[in-house]
């Protein structure tokens, strides 16, 4: 149920994002939009893991490791997002807008569930996990992958005001250590996500997840002119698809 709702507010917000914008009335849907995206993450983590035998859970209440993942990459990602609004560090000096509902101490409360979405989709992407080492190398990818997608989304959110960046410079307004940031907080949550599911299944439908979401906010960087996220995007969406391609695990068929 989770999916299928994601892909219809993903579809009417694309829409409207690219044509009349979003209407003031439905501007809580922005954050709504991070939970969903969020929550079929989780949904996905957790078929893939009962269907490959990882999780004997039959339902996703009872698997304490993925809750307990999702709660302190919560937690963190709220945290990182406090100290960089309230030091300018390591994000740079920035604020955010309304956008995205309820603030906590000044961070959107949805933000937190950005961070589980982006750290959760690049994981699967990643694979591995069942080992520290396989965790470490699965981090770095996570990074990799999470650095990719906000070069594309950080510049567009500051254009569209989602979010507003003080200094200016870096990439198209944003500070290169935002990205960095990024890619080190990216790598270091993905350490408490359990084992990746690696069934053909679930690798499809992360990649479908990860392309049309950056493909989305590529679309809508070329509207504002952010020409360099717009290629960006591209080149991700490829990579995603070329990364599908090779993964071995693509070959595991689980019904």
């Amino acid at each position: 149920m989770i999916q299928g709702l994601y892909w219809v507010w993903y579809t009417i917000g694309a829409v409207l994002m690219l044509t009349i914008g979003v209407p003031d009335v439905l501007s809580f849907s922005n954050g709504l939009f991070l939970i969903f995206y969020a929550l079929y993450v989780l949904d996905l983590i957790y078929k893939g893991r009962y269907r490959t035998g990882m999780s004997d859970r039959s339902v996703i209440w009872k698997e304490p490791s993925l809750w307990l993942a999702s709660f302190i990459i919560w937690l963190g990602g709220m945290g990182i997002e406090w100290l960089g609004v309230h030091t300018e560090w390591p994000f740079g000096e920035y604020a955010y807008s309304d956008y995205f509902g309820i603030h906590l101490f000044n961070v959107p409360v949805t933000l937190g569930f950005a961070w589980i979405a982006v750290v959760g989709n690049s994981a699967i992407l990643s694979g591995g996990g069942s080992t520290w080492s396989g965790k470490l190398i699965r981090a770095v990818k996570t990074g990799f992958w999470a650095i990719v997608l906000d070069l594309v989304l950080d510049p567009v959110a500051h254009a569209r005001g989602f979010w507003h960046w003080g200094a200016g410079g870096g990439f198209y307004g944003v500070p290169w250590s935002n990205y960095v940031s990024w890619f080190i907080m990216g790598a270091f949550l993905s350490l408490f996500l359990p084992a990746m599911p690696g069934d053909r299944s679930t690798l499809l439908r992360a990649k479908w997840l990860y392309q049309l979401f950056i493909l989305l906010f590529g679309v809508l960087a070329l509207k504002e002119g952010i020409t360099g996220s717009f290629v960006i995007a591209l080149a991700g969406v490829l990579l995603a698809e070329g990364s599908w391609l090779y993964d071995s695990r693509r070959k595991v068929q689980i019904v």
